[in-house]
């Protein structure tokens, strides 16, 4: 990151922190794409234990994940500070949350999910193939987290070619575990879907011990002397819990309706494995958004630190205008190749019309997410984290399920009701980031 004075130099600097985050972005969403597809083709009954465990794993994981990424904007205002001898003793103050909040996941997940889907009346397939993946997957979750701090550590440095690279090994990693362990290949069990999380773990612990290796010898990380173990440090660790827990808060609260997996488990499984199909490419397509949110975070935070706001709001319309050219071009290829990809995910007749139309209902996500994602980047690289977190969880929970079961009561939608709850959310969320940037804004101006 430098400091930049016209607009073509800000859009390379722009399009040198998006374009790697883009690519990793997709390899990270990857991982639950391969699990999908591979238990897909697998068996379908499968794939609605898959979709079941992950519609209980993705909120908690994408919190927990969620406050660990407050460590970009924190950094990004030392670097524009001039403040280098703060990043150390930051990164491990994450590094010690991580693990704290490592372990309340791995409780939660062996204590609460058969609980949890005892109750859902599922089929017993779908059950066992759910609890066995939540239960391998769990083994991955402190790699999982220490990486996303790694990720973040190396984003704020403006390192996220390096974060790419990290990333895009996962993909051969994640395919290769799974492909042994769903089938039972080389005289290995065959777990089916339970597999696919036993794969993803071994993936994420093989990527986290490659990446400490990489940045204990990369040069540009030297000169934060990250080898140097730092103590625990409480009150920088309240400091970094209170910038992190309403970034959290706001992603599970929009994640939780996402995934929408607990309400589907009144419906069929035919339905559930559909919707699951379509909302993981539409999940997939969602990395484009979040590529533009997590670039503006980082860029944002930059310039905010050094006090350069005619920065500021250039990089913000520049990051806005990319995340709706984007929307453009998914738009058209979802629509006119969503029989195609819905074939991905399995070939009965039935689960391909589903799809299909689950997945044309998906295209609403793409505008809404290309409106509200940047929105949410750029108040976090203003340190913004409270607000956004109560207008989030008041559009997404406040409408979602309202919207989508009067829609199920007084019309024939079924399952489809929900999604149109889901795209009035994103619509009103959007409105609402866009209320509280304008505020954000003025209050600066009127003060300098």
């Amino acid at each position: 990151m430098h400091e930049t004075h016209s607009l073509r130099e800000r859009f390379l600097v722009f399009f040198k922190i998006f374009v790697p985050i883009l690519i990793y972005q997709f390899a990270n969403f990857s991982a639950a794409f391969v699990d999908t597809t591979m238990t897909g083709q697998y068996d379908a009954l499968h794939l609605a234990g898959v979709a079941m465990a992950t519609s209980l794993w993705s909120p908690f994981f994408t919190f927990l994940t969620g406050i660990v990424s407050a460590l970009v904007p924190i950094i990004g205002h030392h670097l524009g500070a001039g403040r280098k001898d703060r990043v150390a003793p930051d990164f491990y103050q994450f590094l010690y949350m991580a693990l704290g909040l490592s372990l309340i996941l791995f409780a939660l997940v062996f204590l609460g999910a058969p609980l949890v889907l005892g109750h859902l009346g599922l089929e017993p397939v779908v059950r066992k193939v759910a609890l066995g993946y939540l239960r391998f997957l769990s083994l991955g979750i402190i790699p999982l987290l220490l990486f996303s701090v790694v990720r973040s550590f190396l984003d704020a440095l403006g390192l996220t070619r390096l974060s790419m690279y990290l990333m895009l090994l996962l993909l051969p990693l994640n395919g290769f575990f799974n492909f042994l362990l769903i089938y039972g290949i080389a005289g290995l069990p065959e777990l089916g879907g339970s597999g696919a999380g036993l794969g993803t773990s071994l993936a994420y612990w093989a990527l986290f011990l490659i990446s400490i290796a990489v940045i204990r010898k990369h040069k540009k990380v030297k000169p934060y002397q990250i080898e140097k173990i730092q103590p625990l440090d409480k009150t920088a660790l309240l400091d970094a819990l209170k910038l992190g827990l309403p970034i959290g808060g706001t992603v599970f609260a929009e994640v939780s309706i996402f995934s929408g997996g607990l309400v589907m488990a009144k419906y069929p499984s035919l339905v559930i494995a559909s919707h699951q199909a379509a909302m993981n490419f539409s999940n997939l397509t969602y990395a484009f958004p979040l590529s533009v949110s997590s670039a503006m975070a980082i860029i944002i935070s930059y310039e905010f630190g050094a006090k350069r706001m005619d920065a500021v709001k250039s990089y913000s319309e520049l990051g806005r205008l990319t995340a709706l050219v984007f929307a453009g071009f998914t738009l058209f290829f979802l629509y006119f190749l969503r029989y195609d990809l819905a074939e991905l995910y399995g070939h009965e007749p039935e689960f391909l019309r589903m799809t299909t139309v689950f997945m044309t209902y998906s295209l609403f996500f793409q505008v809404s997410d290309a409106f509200a994602a940047p929105l949410q980047g750029i108040l976090r690289g203003y340190k913004d984290t409270k607000v956004p977190f109560y207008l989030g969880v008041l559009s997404y929970w406040g409408l979602t399920f309202p919207v989508g079961y009067l829609l199920e009561k007084v019309t024939g939608l079924g399952p489809y009701s929900y999604w149109i709850g889901l795209i009035a959310s994103l619509i009103v969320s959007g409105l609402c980031y866009q209320w509280r940037l304008n505020r954000i804004v003025k209050r600066y101006e009127s003060h300098h």
